[in-house]
């Protein structure tokens, strides 16, 4: 039975990173993703992009009271809880490490990486410049990284 929930082609995969400063938030995932900018969609306390049919936006602190959420703003810092993280996926190894290069100079800083995962992959997890969480990881790792034994 198809009921309309059912239905994925209904759904628009959008990611909100809360922020303070929504212009510099876009700014800077703009230059690391290459994303276009959605102009339309901006308002003062709002701005997105957009990129293989998936939107990345960022919503400035007043959003909290417009979305019911005012008890929940919290404050970013390096040490801050992380609540969420966003991932991108890219093909090879060597746009990961390039991405490494490019979020100290945007203002972000590397939290761990590149590295091999135990699972295969060559990822990078970083800070953007309000310490949110996000990493790209690639399906491919560079010839001879070694692919760590982790016991759970």
């Amino acid at each position: 039975m198809d009921t309309p929930m059912a239905s994925a082609d209904k759904f628009q995969p959008m990611h909100n990173i809360f922020c303070d400063d929504v212009e510099k938030q876009k700014q800077f995932y703009a230059a690391i993703l290459g994303w276009d900018d959605i102009p339309d969609a901006s308002s003062p306390i709002y701005r997105v992009l957009q990129g293989n049919g998936f939107q990345l936006a960022f919503n400035g602190v007043p959003a909290y009271e417009l979305l019911g959420l005012k008890d929940r703003e919290r404050r970013r810092t390096p040490t801050s809880s992380t609540g969420t993280m966003v991932t991108f996926v890219v093909e090879d190894w060597a746009t990961v490490d390039e991405i490494a290069h490019k979020v100290p100079e945007l203002g972000g800083s590397i939290v761990k990486g590149p590295f091999a995962t135990y699972y295969g992959q060559w990822q990078l997890v970083f800070n953007d410049p309000e310490f949110n969480i996000a990493r790209i990881t690639a399906m491919t790792i560079p010839e001879g990284a070694e692919i760590p034994v982790v016991n759970f």
